[in-house]
């Protein structure tokens, strides 16, 4: 019996197609993934592996139960478990706005007769709370304290969420002397008004496939929907060239042909 054979082009729309169906059904969401168009979460101004990118394309999994399933910051660094090159989930949740954003889930706050509680807090040494005030020492990659004021929520409880990159450049007006931190967390500087609940998380990244996504944010850039486009790491372009070229030169090479010229006549 013979098979029909399948030109490269073909195989490749199928590979991909097959490719996706599989991330699809890992995610549990759709679509299973998400485009950075920012530089919130970068650690550097070059492209960093193990970092997230502007450009990077970031796997989403679904989480049914972000409470119990999201590891925190908090969390993290009691366990020593990170991702992304900082301790804790990075998950994506949905601004009141419906924008999707993608930042690290430092601690999920809870309230005790209007006191706040920092879920995971055992006395940790690095983790203080004063009054309507958390402070986080030696946080991130830029080894800041972070501050955190909660008295803008009493009695609503969330994730509270922060860029990598926000905190380690957060200018001076945002330097509290008191604490001798930074205020950084979306819900003080403007990115969401509340700590983030459940129903909003859209699920916790999982992965990434670098550069990619930049082919989608430059069709974006061209009808003005992506006003970041300054921001990318330096040398993404460079290696989103090279991977395309790769890719092109795997599928389109000739390789019934190898070999033809030690056969037999």
């Amino acid at each position: 019996m013979l098979m029909k054979k399948f030109s490269p082009g073909i195989m490749a729309i199928i590979i991909i197609a097959v490719i996706f169906i599989g991330i699809t059904a890992y995610s549990g969401e759709f679509p299973p993934a998400s485009v950075v168009e920012s530089y919130s979460m970068e650690h550097s101004a070059s492209w960093q592996w193990g970092t997230i990118n502007v450009g990077d394309i970031v796997l989403v999994k679904y989480v049914p139960n972000p409470v119990k399933n999201v590891v925190t910051y908090v969390s993290g660094r009691t366990t020593n478990f990170s991702t992304y090159g900082e301790y804790g989930d990075v998950i994506l949740y949905h601004d009141p706005d419906g924008n999707t954003v993608i930042h690290r889930a430092m601690f999920y706050l809870t309230w005790n007769h209007g006191n706040p509680e920092v879920q995971g807090y055992t006395g940790q040494n690095w983790l203080k709370i004063y009054g309507m005030n958390i402070v986080i020492y030696d946080c991130g990659y830029s080894h800041r304290n972070l501050l955190v004021n909660v008295s803008g929520f009493v009695n609503e409880s969330g994730f509270i969420t922060v860029g990598d990159h926000n905190l380690a450049t957060a200018p001076p007006f945002y330097f509290n002397e008191k604490f001798d931190a930074y205020l950084a967390a979306d819900q003080n500087v403007g990115i969401t008004p509340a700590p983030v609940k459940a129903s909003q998380v859209v699920g916790v990244a999982r992965g990434e496939i670098p550069w990619f996504g930049l082919i989608k944010l430059n069709l974006m850039r061209l009808y003005g929907d992506w006003p970041y486009y300054n921001e990318v790491p330096a040398h993404s372009y460079e290696y989103l060239g090279v991977s395309l070229t790769l890719i092109f030169l795997a599928i389109f090479f000739p390789y019934p042909y190898l070999g033809k010229g030690n056969r037999r006549k």
